[in-house]
């Protein structure tokens, strides 16, 4: 009988083993598909965070909390991860970019992950929430959705060159006027790249985003573009 029972619990041990052994492999093949980069491509990144002398981390669980109010995260959420969390500085100011992934629904394989990356760069003082970005086709059902869950008023400008260009988003009127006026509505109109960067203004940060990894050939030409924006943000706003 004891016999039997040492037979039993030596195959219990086992089976422990191999759940534990099991797991692990399924959490380095999980992290794998979420990471969706190579050794070499992780490397590159590592390394050019290190020669600018910022600071990385791979994972921030809520870090992605501040950011909420819009494409790409949600417009309020709890707990939300970020992944390869940079902080430093660039141009005197203040930023950090990030990736934002989601999974896709149903679906395996090497297109299992949607990959977003948002960088945002501080601003001196808070302003209200504000969204510049090319206008799509379903402009008319995202702006109920806007009203709906708190995004704010879709408006124009009044300026014929601004708004066939852009979609303009704003919590408050007023503050989007005064901002959008003169010099900033013209170097949004006769900028390239405005077309293909959106912005979304929000309490102490200036955010742009796109759908992709977080790679070192993107992060200065984002940032200058970012910055750019603030070097012509007007004084009355």
């Amino acid at each position: 009988m004891n016999e039997a029972w040492e037979v039993l619990i030596f195959i219990g041990m086992i089976l422990v083993m191999a759940a534990i052994f099991g797991g692990y492999i399924w959490a380095s093949r999980h992290v794998k598909k979420r990471d969706g980069q190579n050794d070499q491509q992780r490397a590159e990144l590592l390394q050019f965070i290190e020669s600018r002398g910022w600071s990385h981390t791979y994972s921030v669980p809520g870090g992605g909390d501040r950011y909420c109010g819009g494409t790409p995260l949600p417009m309020q959420g709890t707990n939300i991860p970020i992944w390869d969390y940079t902080v430093g500085e660039f141009r005197g100011r203040t930023f950090c970019c990030f990736e934002y992934n989601t999974r896709n629904s149903g679906s395996g394989g090497p297109d299992a992950w949607r990959y977003n990356t948002v960088l945002a760069v501080t601003m001196p003082t808070p302003v209200p929430r504000m969204v510049i970005k090319k206008p799509r086709a379903v402009d008319k059902v995202n702006a109920r959705a806007d009203a709906l869950f708190g995004g704010g008023k879709v408006m124009e400008l009044g300026d014929p060159a601004f708004d066939e260009a852009f979609r303009l988003i704003a919590n408050d009127e007023e503050f989007a006027r005064s901002a959008l006026t003169g010099p900033m509505a013209q170097f949004l109109t006769s900028d390239p790249r405005a077309k293909d960067e959106p912005l979304r203004f929000q309490g102490n940060d200036l955010l742009t985003w796109y759908q992709g990894r977080l790679r070192p050939q993107d992060i200065d030409q984002k940032l200058n573009y970012l910055c750019d924006v603030l070097d012509h943000w007007p004084a009355q706003a």
